[in-house]
């Protein structure tokens, strides 16, 4: 009888215990994310600016995560989706891999979640993609290394942040708003050699050459596809 009346408490503090846990997984919801878009997505909760539940989730991938009932009178959660391109790799330019992101305004998905049960969202492409950098890409096929200057000013590589880009390399500079390219000069040294002007435009990666003589453009990309 004393035995009893000690592991009592014991089996009574257990059985809330696991009451409680049962009690918890029947209020979440499971919700699975697929990215059917050509670029990589951050999920937001909420605003552009909130929480994000996955950064940079691949094209063609899946993120499934538990979440709790929507508690706003059946106007439903809010996810907003934020589209990332990868501009240069680590592998291919040895400077970091560097990125550049855009929102679509319209892209915010809603859905109302009820407890215990199991959504897919489908996370489509963007019909209104808003970009706000352009990139120059200057491949250095000279014998030394270069650096990107304008009136006295030595720019810095966008991911690695170094200042020169050494021979066999590509050098990588980030441009935010639409940008007037004039004045520019790849240097070696005391010798400058002229960086065409142009107009570099929001969403566009710019490539160039620089051999040793001269700078010449040798394509150009637009981001958004």
């Amino acid at each position: 009888m004393f035995a009893i009346k000690k592991f009592a408490p014991l089996l009574a503090l257990l059985s809330l215990s696991c009451g409680k846990h049962n009690f918890d997984s029947y209020l979440s919801s499971s919700v699975t994310f697929f990215n059917n878009s050509s670029y990589y997505v951050s999920i937001h909760e909420e605003s552009f600016s909130g929480p994000v539940l996955i950064d940079k989730l691949a094209s063609g991938m899946e993120y499934s995560t538990t979440l709790n009932p929507s508690n706003n009178y059946g106007v439903g959660s809010m996810f907003s989706i934020e589209y990332w391109h990868l501009v240069a790799s680590d592998a291919e330019f040895a400077s970091g891999d560097v990125w550049t992101s855009g929102i679509d305004p319209n892209m915010q998905i809603s859905q109302n979640i009820e407890a215990g049960r199991d959504y897919i969202i489908k996370i489509p492409q963007p019909k209104n993609l808003e970009l706000k950098e352009a990139f120059l890409k200057i491949l250095n096929t000279s014998n030394n290394y270069f650096e990107l200057n304008r009136l006295g000013t030595f720019y810095r590589q966008a991911g690695n942040g170094e200042v020169s880009v050494p021979s066999g390399k590509v050098g990588i500079y980030r441009k935010d708003g639409e940008t007037e390219i004039e004045g520019y000069t790849i240097t070696q040294g005391s010798k400058k050699y002229p960086f065409p002007d142009f107009t570099a435009k929001n969403g566009y990666i710019y490539a160039f050459e620089f051999n040793g003589n001269s700078v010449e453009k040798t394509g150009e990309q637009k981001i958004i596809f």
